[in-house]
């Protein structure tokens, strides 16, 4: 079974917005992305953060992934490991820091939210600017 985040019902759905309407950001990711029940169960469990700024990764992520025809693809952001379906715009599992070995995926994408440098660099060793 899957949900829509913040949990949206499939039947409350409203009417996608007319040209020229704006929804709020937060409606829009509603629409966007969903998290199957193992997913969310999975972020529950592990206390993994779900902010704003992560789902605005995902999002972004998902569009990168869309565009570069990846189906069921990993999107790593701040260590944090989602397991994407890619066309259903769906969370499939999440992990964080932790060792795993990941199948079946055609493509993977890592990124960085605001609030985390990207000079940390791979492995925690410091980037050197040119």
């Amino acid at each position: 079974m899957i949900e829509r985040v913040r949990g949206i019902a499939e039947g409350s759905r409203s009417s996608p917005p007319q040209k020229g309407s704006a929804l709020p950001f937060e409606r829009i990711l509603d629409q966007e992305i969903t998290f199957s029940v193992h997913a969310r169960r999975r972020l529950e469990e592990r206390a993994i953060p779900l902010s704003q700024e992560v789902r605005e990764k995902l999002e972004e992520g998902l569009r990168t992934l869309e565009a570069k025809g990846g189906r069921t693809s990993l999107i790593v952001i701040d260590g944090v490991a989602f397991v994407v379906n890619v066309p259903e715009r769906t969370v499939i599992t999440c992990v964080e820091n932790e060792n795993r070995v990941f199948t079946h995926i055609d493509s993977a994408l890592f990124m960085n939210t605001a609030g985390r440098s990207a000079e940390s660099g791979a492995c925690g060793r410091g980037v050197r600017k040119p």
